[in-house]
């Protein structure tokens, strides 16, 4: 059994919240000890609270301060775990330090996001000291990271996972009538590197977008009120539905005829990967891990970032042709199936910390020799 601590110090919900989650629900049902370290009061430490996890709240609004500190030193002191994994990015140095004093095992990182990291010493530092390894979960983050400065030695690949069971499988292409709108859904944080201001742009190139489609964006943020704004602008109200934010994202899932990410960076997507799994056709850009998921003219369609023009073309076609969908559709769920499952991810994130504990244990024997 290995004693875990995972570490993230985001307020919202996004991708990178709901792959933790999963992961450490299914360390726990293997019999390792999982604590959680996170902001009070989020969505993240309910689910996992109601599902058995040990939660420590924990926050900090900076990545170097005395409150943070000694609550992390008091986490540590009464956790005594063999890995402190960080999940985002703030809390990584404060709790490096600290555990050169509190002695655990293994210092690990994962990352999941394709953002090049600054330039700095304080960020080199960060990344590098004491970390044993960075688990990045797509070639693209690998990539990055090694430009960086990481050695390719300290950085393990991981593929994201899903639970396919919670996944209908085959879609519903039977259940539309003729004439019924095409469903055109998206599942995402609305922040900035999303991209769905090219979205907005790209439907209003469509000449036929008001009486053929209806885009479904799932999902808060920031950008909202300037996308909702820009949709009124181009005169697209009766076209997009803005659902918010949604504790469970299948039902609409369910509804879509095709999932449309038009992201500017991405890591690697549990938003796609769901919708893979819901065997919908996808339509997305070639960039960051999303080439790594979704093989252009198989699952879906890829196209250039920033490209309205490119993402309109590919829009209309799949709206044209529904047997397309279906194939694609088909070879996303099998894509799933084959590489994507969540029993692999903890499969091979157990396997991973195993061999760190006993390096760990192979280095303090030496020392001590």
């Amino acid at each position: 059994m290995i004693s875990f601590l995972f570490v993230d110090t985001e307020r919202v919900w996004r991708g990178g919240q709901d792959q933790l989650l999963s992961l450490i629900l299914g360390l726990h049902k293997r019999g390792h000890r999982v604590h959680l370290a996170c902001y009070p009061g989020t969505l993240l430490e309910e689910r996992a609270r109601n599902a058995g996890i040990l939660i420590n709240p924990f926050s900090m609004r900076s990545e170097i301060g005395p409150i943070a500190f000694f609550s992390l030193v008091s986490i540590l002191r009464r956790v005594r775990p063999d890995i402190i994994a960080f999940n985002t990015p703030k809390p990584i140095l404060l709790g490096s330090l600290i555990s050169h004093f509190i002695p655990v095992r293994a210092r690990i990182i994962f990352r999941r996001v394709s953002f090049p990291l600054r330039k700095n010493l304080f960020t080199r530092l960060k990344y590098n000291w004491g970390i044993r390894c960075i688990v990045a979960i797509s070639e693209s983050i690998s990539c990055q990271l090694h430009a960086d400065g990481v050695p390719l030695s300290r950085i393990k690949i991981i593929y994201e996972g899903l639970d396919i069971s919670g996944f209908p499988q085959g879609g519903t292409p039977g259940t539309r009538r003729p004439d019924d709108p095409i469903v055109i859904g998206c599942v995402a944080h609305l922040s900035p590197e999303k991209g769905l201001n090219y979205l907005i742009h790209a439907a209003s190139l469509i000449p036929e977008v008001r009486s053929r489609m209806r885009f479904v964006i799932v999902g808060d943020g920031k950008c909202r009120p300037d996308l909702e704004k820009d949709v009124r602008e181009r005169g697209l109200e009766g076209c997009f539905h803005f659902a918010g934010f949604q504790d469970q994202t299948s039902r609409h899932l369910l509804s879509f005829d095709i999932f449309v990410l038009p992201s500017l960076s991405e890591g690697l997507s549990s938003a796609i990967l769901s919708a893979m799994a819901s065997s919908l056709p996808v339509v997305a850009t070639h960039v960051g891990g999303i080439p790594e998921l979704i093989r252009n003219e198989e699952e879906g369609l890829l196209v250039p970032s920033g490209d309205p023009v490119a993402l309109a073309q590919a829009l209309r076609r799949l709206c044209n042709e529904p047997e397309t969908r279906l194939r694609m559709g088909r070879k996303g769920r099998a894509r799933v199936e084959e590489f994507f499952t969540l029993q692999r991810k903890i499969l091979e994130t157990e396997k991973l910390c195993e061999s760190l504990i006993q390096e760990s244990a192979r280095i303090s024997r030496v020392a001590h020799t």
